[in-house]
């Protein structure tokens, strides 16, 4: 299939790097509003330039949008594209607003296109791991889970210098001013959710604890800088996400069942370690069955978290990814949703399934807007299962 893409800012380089593991997509053509930036990205990638946004939706070769814009330009670059006929694949989140983000999903649905958004972190081999184990009935019935998306004061660090590859800034002010939670609290609810299905309702607490952050406007213009969200869902697994930039670096996620524990330690690794743990929380031997316990006992002696247990095995694949804290094959969402369309498959991640995400990361990082306990309005059908991976 072939794909355009509009903004070419600094994501856009991590999707142009992934493109590389998925070569039945081809890029016909690049937009950025910005005339200088263009020029650079399209130079750096050896790709076309459109030289409006019209001009690239009425190429009709163009089956799928990509749009990599700031999140405020996200609905409106994404209802374009569904009018003009074209499938969209959106950086997080859908909208900046549940109406907005309903009326995307509304119209794709009346035009019979496929629309979705980042993450497609659960499409990864960590994810696909551990939501396996749970299907598998290795941890029996699963009643919790923790989710920790902390980055840690990205806002005290050297941020001015840093740039794509292609030499586009990392955007703080829009950071700042969009908030962590909208733009990280995705990569778990994702996960969590298509695990357990639908969250039937969350209570959330946000705040913001650093006025300060280096860039302008500062103080209420910036949006909270952590928070911590409740969630129920219909089986009755209760899960709590914290996403902040203040605590120190924490992207893990546990998740505890009636008969073991499963734990990954990065959510931004496609490849992170999966490690399961018997229902006391002791490391796992197949072979010395008190070895768990005493590797327990030397863990308390230890600084640090510690992920002993037994090691999940992943799927080989091995894909080109980023050389920084993002892990992650970012081009594996269009990828795959463009050979469901091309099979007539259930899409791996659908328009309801991104609106749901979407509605919770709104709740949870503007908690003071909606009432508490919050029930969601959107919900989904289920997404496709992972396909299992052989044991060791």
């Amino acid at each position: 299939m072939k794909i355009a893409i509009v903004g070419c800012g600094y994501v856009a380089d991590y999707y142009m790097l992934t493109l590389r593991n998925h070569p039945t997509l081809q890029v016909a053509g690049v937009f950025d509003r910005k005339p200088d930036r263009l020029r650079e990205f399209c130079a750096f990638h050896g790709v076309p330039a459109y030289a409006t946004l019209d001009a690239l939706l009425a190429d009709g070769e163009v089956g799928m949008v990509l749009n990599l814009t700031n999140p405020a330009s996200h609905y409106e670059v994404s209802l374009a594209a569904l009018e003009a006929g074209r499938h969209v694949y959106s950086e997080k989140p859908l909208a900046m607003s549940i109406e907005d983000a309903e009326h995307l999903v509304e119209v794709a649905r009346r035009r019979n296109l496929a629309l979705a958004a980042a993450p497609c972190s659960i499409l990864g081999e960590s994810a696909q791991a551990a939501w396996t184990a749970i299907l598998d009935g290795r941890l029996g019935r699963v009643r919790l889970a923790y989710a920790e998306m902390e980055d840690s004061m990205v806002f005290r660090e050297s941020f001015r210098e840093w740039n794509s590859p292609s030499g586009a800034p990392w955007p703080a002010a829009d950071e700042f001013a969009v908030g962590c939670t909208l733009e990280h609290a995705g990569y778990y609810l994702t996960w969590l959710c298509a695990m357990f299905g639908p969250v039937q309702e969350i209570t959330a607490f946000s705040a913001r604890l650093f006025d300060d952050k280096g860039v302008e406007p500062a103080g209420d213009e910036l949006a909270g800088d952590f928070s911590v969200s409740c969630l129920r869902f219909a089986d009755g697994v209760v899960a709590r996400l914290t996403c902040g930039l203040v605590a120190p670096k924490d992207r893990s996620l546990h998740i505890v069942g009636t008969e073991g524990t499963v734990t990954v330690s990065d959510g931004w690794d496609n490849r992170s370690g999966v490690w399961l743990r018997d229902r006391e929380g002791y490391p796992q031997s197949r072979f010395v069955p008190k070895l768990g316990r005493l590797a327990a006992r030397v863990e308390r002696y230890l600084p640090g978290r510690h992920w002993l247990g037994e090691r999940l095995p992943l799927a080989p694949d091995r894909p080109i990814v980023p050389s920084s804290s993002s892990r992650m094959d970012f081009a594996r969402g269009p990828a795959a949703t463009a050979e469901a369309l091309h099979t007539n498959q259930p899409l791996p991640i659908s328009a309801d399934f991104s609106l749901h995400i979407t509605e919770l990361a709104l709740v949870a990082q503007n908690a003071e807007r909606f009432p508490s306990p919050y029930r969601p309005r959107s919900t989904f059908a289920p997404l496709p299962a992972p396909v299992a991976t052989p044991r060791h």
